[in-house]
C-alpha cells in the first residue's frame, strides 16, 4: 500500500522487539499509569475534527511500535481510512474486527483500531465518547512504547498547536438535533501535517494538503474505504479529490 507512517515518528522513536510492559486483557487499562487529564482538558477547547486527528496520530505511534513485530496491515489501512473519514465521513467503511485480542501485540493493535473507529463513527451519537477514547489511546501509548518521552513531547507540542489553530466554537447541539450538519459541527478540515511538529502548518494549507493526500490513497486495496462509484452514489461529486 502507498500509505506510510509519518517520518517524525521514525525520526524520534526506534521500535524495540522487547515487550517490557504488563498486558492482561482481563484488566482493561488498569495497568496504565499515565494521567491524561491535562491533555483532555486542552482538547475540550479544540474542534472535534482536531480531536479526531490527534487520535489518529496516537494510533500511528502505536502502529509504529509494532511495525517490525506484526504482519497485520489492517492498522495501517485503518489509519489511511481514518484520515479520509476525518475529511468526510462517507469515505470510511466502519468495521467490526475479527481478531485474536489476547496477545500483548495483537490486543494492543486491536484496541487502538477499535478506538479510532469508534471516535469517527459514534461522535454524533455520544458527545463525550472522544474523551474516553482519547484518554485510552494516550494511556495505552505511554504504557507500551519502550521510550515514551518522544511521544510525550510530541503530544504536548501538538495539543498546544491544535488548541491554537483549531479552537472550539460555541456549539449548541439543540440546533442540530438530527445531526443533519454533523460534518460542519466537527470544524474546519485538519490535514495530517497539522500533527507534524517539523511542518510549518497553517489551516489555510489544509485543502491543498488534503487534496494531495486523497489523490495518493490506495482505495482499491483498502477494505475500509469506499470506491469512487459508491461515493458518487452518496453525493460526493469528485471522489478522492478536494480541489478542482
Amino acid at each position: 500500500m502507498a500509505y506510510t507512517l509519518p517520518h517524525y515518528i521514525a525520526n524520534q522513536s526506534q521500535p524495540s522487539p522487547v515487550l517490557n510492559y504488563v498486558w492482561d486483557i482481563t484488566r482493561g487499562g488498569r495497568d496504565f499509569q499515565y494521567n491524561p487529564t491535562e491533555i483532555i482538558d486542552k482538547m475540550f477547547n479544540a474542534t472535534m475534527r482536531s480531536r479526531i486527528a490527534l487520535c489518529i496520530g496516537i494510533h500511528e505511534w502505536i502502529v509504529w511500535r509494532y511495525h517490525r513485530l506484526s504482519g497485520d496491515i489492517r492498522p495501517l489501512q485503518i489509519a489511511e481510512a481514518a484520515w479520509c473519514g476525518n475529511i468526510k465521513s462517507a469515505y470510511m467503511i466502519y468495521y467490526e474486527l475479527d481478531i485474536d485480542e489476547s496477545g500483548p501485540i495483537t490486543s494492543v493493535l486491536f484496541n487502538s483500531m477499535v478506538s479510532v473507529g469508534s471516535v469517527l463513527k459514534y461522535t454524533s451519537e455520544w458527545e463525550d465518547l472522544w474523551v474516553e477514547k482519547l484518554a485510552y489511546l494516550v494511556r495505552m501509548a505511554m504504557h507500551v512504547l519502550p521510550n515514551p518521552k518522544p511521544f510525550e513531547n510530541w503530544l504536548e507540542t501538538i495539543t498546544d498547536r491544535l488548541l491554537l489553530l483549531y479552537p472550539a466554537p460555541e456549539d449548541d447541539p439543540f440546533e442540530d438535533l438530527f445531526n443533519d450538519h454533523e460534518e460542519e459541527r466537527r470544524g474546519p478540515l485538519v490535514a495530517r501535517e497539522a500533527i507534524d511538529p517539523s511542518f510549518d502548518y497553517h489551516p489555510d494549507l489544509a485543502p491543498q494538503l488534503l487534496d494531495k493526500f486523497l489523490r495518493s490513497v490506495d482505495y482499491k486495496n483498502n477494505p475500509f474505504l469506499r470506491s469512487p462509484e459508491e461515493l458518487m452514489e452518496l453525493g460526493i461529486e469528485h471522489p478522492y479529490r478536494l480541489l478542482p
